[in-house]
This record gives structure tokens, C-alpha cells and sequence, in this order.
């Protein structure tokens, strides 16, 4: 798997392309806070029920739970694969949030008008770049991705961190340019996880029959 990862998954990286593609369109054609009322036209109770919730999906809980249900379904080479890309995906998001402190919209956007921004869930902090729940998101993804079989599922996981990437957005926590390299970083975790941990871990699974397909 590790010589031919692109070749057997070019539809999840066309679409991560994709993403990548609009993404830099709207930096390059928007300030950061023109592109940020872009992509939030508008704001409905059902949608602002609906994200408050769905982003929780890229939260740590949410993909160490998924690898534990993988462990516990004997997919033990996708749940090492998700926990460490996870782990790796966070720990470069943290050191960057560290390093580089950038506002949240609602302290970026504090002496502009703006009604969406939603009490008890919106940040007031400097901790915005980049987007850990993307990250986290889009590193489940690719892994998920890169374990089945049957690689249609690409999209369904593909939109899954797509839609959490967008929930940061229009609830008020991240910019674009937050998302776009929360995405990549944990893209590249994945990546790095699957190319590095591919012969130990397989060697691992292998002394005990164990397939690392979903």
C-alpha cells in the first residue's frame, strides 16, 4: 500500500485538491474578514442546531472513540492508524497555536458589525490558527479513506471533514485560512502515519491474521 497510497485513493486527494483550490481562491480574492462574511451569508436555528453539534465530530473524543470502535471490531491496524495520525495531527496544531497567535473572528471582528456569532459557543481568544477540530477531522478522513476497499467511500468521508471544517467557520471560530491548513496539516499526518507506521504495524498485525483493510 505504501508505493501506490495515491494511486489507490486519487479520488479522496482530488477532492482534498479541490477543497485546496477553493480555499486559496477565496483568500486570494477576499480579506479575512470579507471572506469570512462570504462564506456565512446566513445564519437559521436549525443550522446553527445542526453545527453546534456536528462539530463536535472533529473533536479528540470523537476519533479516539472511533479508534477504540475499530480496536473493538479487530480493525486493529485502521484504529492504530487513526489514534496516532490523531495524536500527530494535534500535537503540530497545538505547536502552532502556540507559536502563532492569531484572533478569532469575534475578536478580530469585535468593532464590525456581525450577527451571527452565537453566545456560550462562539471563542473570544487569540488561539485561532489553525483549526484543530479540521485537522483532526481530515486526518480521521484520509485514514478512513485510505483503509477501505471499496474506495466510493472516499466522498462520505471526505464530507464528513469537509462539514466540520465548515462548522468552525460558521460558528464563528475559525477563518478560511484556519480550516485550509488545519485540513492540510492533518492530511499530512495521515500520510506521514500510514508511510511510517506501514511495515511496523503490519508486521505487527501480520503475526496475528489480522487484515488491515476495513
Amino acid at each position: 500500500m505504501k508505493g501506490s497510497l495515491y494511486k489507490t485513493n486519487r479520488l479522496f486527494f482530488l477532492l482534498c485538491f479541490l477543497f485546496v483550490v477553493c480555499a486559496v481562491s477565496v483568500l486570494l480574492f477576499f480579506s479575512k474578514a470579507d471572506g469570512f462574511f462570504f462564506l456565512n451569508p446566513y445564519h437559521t436555528g436549525w443550522g446553527d442546531w445542526f453545527f453546534i453539534y456536528y462539530t463536535n465530530l472533529g473533536d479528540g473524543i470523537f476519533c479516539i472513540a472511533v479508534g477504540l470502535l475499530l480496536f473493538l471490531f479487530k480493525r486493529r491496524y485502521a484504529a492504530l492508524m487513526v489514534i496516532s495520525s490523531f495524536l500527530l495531527s494535534g500535537l503540530i496544531a497545538q505547536v502552532l497555536k502556540y507559536f502563532i497567535l492569531e484572533a478569532r473572528p469575534a475578536v478580530y471582528l469585535e468593532k464590525i458589525k456581525y450577527d451571527y456569532f452565537i453566545p456560550e459557543v462562539t471563542l473570544h481568544n487569540y488561539h485561532s490558527f489553525p483549526s484543530g477540530h479540521t485537522a483532526s477531522a481530515f486526518a480521521l478522513a484520509a485514514i478512513l479513506s485510505f483503509s477501505v476497499k471499496n474506495k466510493s467511500y472516499s466522498i462520505l468521508f471526505f464530507l464528513y471533514a469537509f462539514l466540520v471544517g465548515y462548522s468552525r467557520i460558521y460558528l464563528g471560530q475559525h477563518f478560511m485560512d484556519d480550516v485550509l491548513v488545519g485540513a492540510v496539516v492533518g492530511v499530512a499526518s495521515a500520510i506521514f502515519c500510514w508511510v511510517f507506521f506501514d511495515n511496523f504495524f503490519k508486521r505487527l498485525l501480520k503475526k496475528k491474521g489480522l487484515s488491515p483493510n476495513l
